[in-house]
Order: C-alpha cells, then sequence, then structure tokens
C-alpha cells in the first residue's frame, strides 16, 4: 500500500463510498419520510371521511353512537375506502374506548402521543411511528388520532369523540428494505467500477511519477543521459506530462552543463598534468592540496610529505598570506637544477583567501646557457688574446732592436704569421658558428654516395697521417649508400673528425674509417675509429660544447680552436643526423656519424 497509486485508489474508492453511503442515506429516509407522509395522508383522508360521515347520520341517543359507527365504517368498506391493515377506534373525550373493530387497546396504547394530543385537543400534524409487540414479535405501527363533535338531536347537545387510527407499517418497511437492497447492490456494482476506473486514473497520475522516480535515482547515480530521455504520452498533455517534459528537459541541460564541466576539467587535468613549469597548490596551513608531475620532478618526493614552510625556507605561509603584494618569487636551487618559485593567492566563491598555488619554473637551461654565454665570451677573449699577446710581445721585441739580427727576425716573423693564421682560424669558426645559428648557412642537398665521399676523405688525409707514421684506411661496404646532403659540408664534418684522430693520436697509431648501415631504421653510420690516448667519461658530455678542450694547452699548441666538434655537431643536425662518441681512456675513441638513407625511388629519380 506504499505505492502512491494504491494511495490514490483507496482515497478514490473511499470517497465513491462516502459518497454513496451518504447518498443512500438520504435517499432511504427520504423514501422513508415520504412514505410516512403518503400513510397520514391516507390516514387523515380516512379520518375525515369517517368524521364527515357520522357528523352527516341523525343520532337521537348517545347509546346509539357504537352501532352508527359500525355502520358508518361498513359504508365506507363498500365505497372502496381502504381500511386494510388499519385499526380504528372511537374513544370518548376522556381517552376510554367506545368501539375498537380489532383488538383492544392496552393502557400503554392509551397513552400514545397520538391520543393525548388529540384530548387536548391539538391536530396531529405528522405520524406517530412507535413498535408494539404483536404475537411476540415487534411490529412498527404509525398512530393518527383527531377529535370531533357531534350533535345529538333528542338532547340537543354536542359530545366530543376521539377517532383513533393505527396502520401497521410493514408495507412501508419493506419499500425501505427493498429501497436499501437496491441502492447496497447498486453501490457494490458501482464500488467495483470505481476501483477498475480508480485504478487506470491513478495510472495516469503515478506513471509518470514513477517515470520521474526513476529518473531521479538514475540522476542519483550520476546517468543523466537516462534522466534526460523524454517519454512520449499520446493524447496527454497535463501538468504530470508538462512536468515530465520539463524533467527530462532539464536533465538534458544538466548533462550537457556537466559534460562542459566535465571537458573543461579534462582540458586544465590534462594542461595541469603535462604544463612544464611546475603547479602546488597549499591550503592556509600549508599543507598540500594538489601537485603536477612537472613539481614532483623538480622538486622531488619531498613535496608529499614536507609542508611549505620547510620546502621554501625562508617563506613561510603566514607570511605570504599576511603580505600586501599579491605575488612573490624566489630563486632556488634543487640540487643541480634551478628553480624560480612565483607565489599567488587563490581565493574561494566568499572571496576568503583559500591558500597559495606555487609555480615553478626550471631556469636551469636559461642558467646554463647564461653560464655558458659567460664562459663563451671568456673563451673568445682569452683566445683572441693569447695570439694577440704573442704577436704584441714579438713586435715589441723587434722594434726594440731584434730586427737588426736577420736570423731572431726570420724566427719572430714566422711566429707572428702562424700566430696571426691561428687568429684568422678562430674568427673564421667563429663566423661559421654565427651563420649557423643565424640560419643564413643554406645546405646545397643533393644525393650523395656517402661510401666514396668517405673513401675520397680518407685518401686525402693518407698523406698527413703518414706524415707521423700512422696507418688510415677504410673498412667496410663498397656498394654505394645515397643520402642526401650538402658535399661540402659533409667532407667539413669528416675533415674534422680525421684531423682530431691524426692530431690526438700517437705516432704509429692506427685510425679507421667506416660504414655500416642500418636497415631497420633506414639510416646509415659511419664510424672514425683510432687509438689515441682517449677521453675520460666525465669529459664525453661535453666535447661537442663550443671551446671545450679536453687538453687545452696540449690542443692550443696544435693549433686547435675548440669549435671544430661544436661546428660538426650542428651541421649533422641541419642534415637530420646524429654526432655521438664512445670512448676508453687510454685506449682510444670511435666518433659516429649516422645519417638517414634516401629511398630507392629517390635514388634512381
Amino acid at each position: 500500500m506504499g505505492s502512491i497509486k494504491w494511495k490514490l485508489v483507496l482515497l478514490y474508492i473511499l470517497l465513491v463510498v462516502f459518497v454513496i453511503v451518504v447518498s443512500g442515506v438520504y435517499i432511504i429516509m427520504s423514501v422513508q419520510r415520504n412514505q410516512y407522509r403518503d400513510t397520514y395522508t391516507e390516514l387523515e383522508y380516512t379520518s375525515d371521511r369517517i368524521v364527515d360521515t357520522l357528523q352527516t347520520a341523525s343520532l337521537e341517543e348517545e347509546s346509539d353512537i357504537q352501532a352508527v359507527f359500525a355502520e358508518v365504517l361498513s359504508a365506507l368498506m363498500l365505497e372502496s375506502v381502504n381500511l386494510d391493515a388499519k385499526n380504528i377506534y372511537l374513544l370518548d373525550q376522556n381517552g376510554d374506548m367506545i368501539y375498537y373493530r380489532d383488538a383492544a387497546l392496552t393502557q400503554a396504547d392509551l397513552a400514545s402521543r397520538a391520543i393525548m394530543d388529540a384530548m387536548d385537543g391539538r391536530k396531529n400534524d405528522e405520524l406517530y411511528v412507535h413498535r408494539v409487540n404483536e404475537n411476540d414479535q415487534g411490529v412498527s405501527v404509525g398512530d393518527y388520532a383527531r377529535s370531533f363533535d357531534l350533535r345529538y338531536r333528542s338532547s340537543g347537545t354536542d359530545s366530543t369523540y376521539i377517532l383513533f387510527i393505527r396502520q401497521t407499517l410493514t408495507e412501508v418497511e419493506n419499500t425501505v428494505y427493498n429501497t436499501m437492497m437496491i441502492i447496497i447492490t447498486a453501490s457494490v456494482v458501482a464500488i467495483l467500477v470505481a476501483g477498475v476506473l480508480a485504478y487506470f486514473l491513478a495510472g495516469t497520475i503515478s506513471n509518470p511519477l514513477r517515470r520521474l522516480t526513476r529518473k531521479t535515482q538514475e540522476m542519483a547515480k550520476g546517468n543523466l543521459e537516462a534522466a534526460a530521455q523524454e517519454t512520449v504520452a499520446m493524447g496527454n498533455n497535463d501538468e504530470l506530462t508538462e512536468l515530465e517534459s520539463n524533467f527530462a528537459y532539464m536533465g538534458r541541460e544538466l548533462s550537457n552543463m556537466l559534460r562542459e564541466v566535465n571537458n573543461e576539467k579534462n582540458k586544465l587535468s590534462t594542461v595541469f598534468s603535462y604544463m612544464a613549469d611546475g603547479l602546488v597548490v597549499y591550503d592556509t596551513e600549508g599543507k598540500l592540496v594538489q601537485s603536477n608531475p612537472a613539481a614532483a620532478r623538480l622538486l622531488g618526493d619531498r613535496i608529499l610529505y614536507e609542508d611549505f614552510d620547510k620546502i621554501f625556507a625562508p617563506f613561510t605561509i603566514q607570511e605570504l598570506l599576511e603580505s600586501e603584494e599579491k605575488t612573490h618569487t624566489q630563486l632556488m636551487q634543487v640540487d643541480d637544477a634551478y628553480i624560480n618559485a612565483i607565489f599567488v593567492e587563490y581565493m574561494e566563491e566568499e572571496g576568503v583567501v583559500a591558500g597559495l598555488i606555487v609555480v615553478l619554473q626550471d631556469t636551469t637551461e636559461a642558467k646554463q646557457m647564461e653560464e655558458m654565454q659567460k664562459e663563451f665570451v671568456a673563451n673568445v677573449s682569452h683566445e683572441l688574446r693569447t695570439p694577440i699577446t704573442t704577436i704584441k710581445s714579438y713586435v715589441e721585441t723587434l722594434i726594440d732592436g731584434a730586427k737588426d739580427e736577420p736570423e731572431v727576425e726570420d724566427q719572430f716573423l714566422g711566429v707572428i704569421n702562424h700566430e696571426s693564421d691561428r687568429m684568422t682560424h678562430l674568427i673564421s669558426e667563429l663566423l661559421e658558428l654565427s651563420r649557423i645559428d643565424s640560419r643564413q648557412v643554406k645546405l646545397q642537398l643533393e644525393p650523395v654516395d656517402l661510401t666514396d665521399l668517405v673513401k675520397n676523405s680518407v685518401d686525402e688525409h693518407v698523406f698527413l697521417a703518414q706524415q707521423k707514421e700512422q696507418t688510415l684506411s677504410f673498412v667496410g661496404p663498397e656498394q654505394p649508400h645515397y643520402i642526401e646532403a650538402d658535399t661540402q659540408r659533409v667532407e667539413q664534418v669528416l675533415r674534422n673528425l680525421i684531423t682530431n684522430a691524426i692530431k690526438y693520436s700517437p705516432k704509429k697509431a692506427s685510425i679507421t674509417l667506416g660504414m655500416r648501415p642500418q636497415p631497420r631504421t633506414g639510416r646509415v653510420e659511419v664510424f672514425v675509429r683510432d687509438t689515441g690516448m682517449g677521453i675520460e667519461k666525465k669529459e664525453q658530455e661535453r666535447i661537442f660544447e663550443r671551446f671545450y678542450r679536453v687538453d687545452k694547452a696540449r690542443s692550443r699548441s696544435m693549433g686547435g680552436t675548440g669549435l671544430g666538434l661544436a661546428i660538426s655537431r650542428e651541421i649533422m643536425e641541419m642534415h637530420h643526423g646524429e654526432i655521438w662518441v664512445e670512448s676508453q681512456y687510454g685506449k682510444g675513441s670511435t666518433f659516429w656519424l649516422s645519417f638517414p638513407l634516401m629511398d630507392q625511388k629517390e635514388e634512381t629519380a
């Protein structure tokens, strides 16, 4: 009975029953009242006929009243006056019986209200209904009484009499009972019909409510798509249907709104997760609320278990929150990394400060670039100052009188010429790097047989190697391997590697150039291997930096500038290639070059 449908059915049936009961009681009472009125009218008519007939009769003596009364009744019966089921009594003015046709009246009957009213001269306006015992059974009867006067001719006087009529109301009761049974039968049928109608009527109310209930349950579970589905009710456009339609519309709008919110949330989450800068959110107590992977990468796991004041000392979160400035910055050093921290307050909807957002920017590369720039300027200054100082000292010596000695003059001029060449070479390589950095170098790309190019480079430097009693050879496949490259630039890279191998390898060292195709990756690798002094592990990561030398004194004495490998790396990157070194200190080094191979279709074209 918990369902609203059955509650509506029960309420409707109770309402119908109430209406039927009230209507039935009213109908039964009305039928009974009409029956009593009809009986009263009939008894009044009968009494009027009896009294009128008696008053028109010629009565000589009072003793003749009984006989005359009996004759009047007989005459009326002959006139079809209905005297059935009526007990007619004639009483004197004191209530004593003068005549009765059926059973005599008892003392209780003589005390009837109808007789008392008649004795007092009052007229009965309505039927006095009560129950009497007849044959040990209760029977409903209706009493009617009236007083009237009769004149006797012999004495010329008037005598007052009371006419009392009692009628059995069995027929009236039967009529009321039959009416009541008809009403009960009709009521039962009406209640059954009303129950069926109420069931279907309640369904028109409960079904939309049940659907709304299911939709609210689905909405509570987060299934807004189900809540947004609209059920079409054929031929029904009532308030519940409109409510259901509005609810479905609300579900669709809410679903769209949540979808947009989730999309924005996903966007922010993606940006938050993959942004290069670290982002850490703290509450007003300095406890971690949220952080992204970049923050964990920059600060490590300490952000998970250390509060704000420990990580960002000497700053404290209370100090920053109470400060009038909206933003603060701090440069931190974590191990070898430099981190720029920016602190910004964030608010709740009510405008209350909720905590701090810390943006972490990795400035290590910028710091290293700044240091490299400083080092570059220092190296350039040093590299230029050394030959200039040498030239200046020799020139001053010549001015002071050394020019008068031909042998000394020739020696000094040779040194000045050598240092001038070093300066010219250094400036040329600096200009070359500057042009490469500013993208002013345009490659003349064309199909090049790398095998032939490497073999030619070996042939060009054989004589230089022989001067140091070194062997320079080529090993590898003889078949051509075509790459798209600028021939002069690739030759420049090979020349740098070969000359370095010759310079920094001892006499009778072995220098080998070779190739190694990589069909799976579509690339070809070239190596330059020597048996020189090798490079330590810590030095291998920096040898491609500008002006970096493993052995500065030895490199400078051999005419090196420290820019050859840096230029080689830039050229390889312009060819979408790679350069790296493998070396074991004391046993030699191997420099590798990797080039992308051309497709066979491009080669034949």
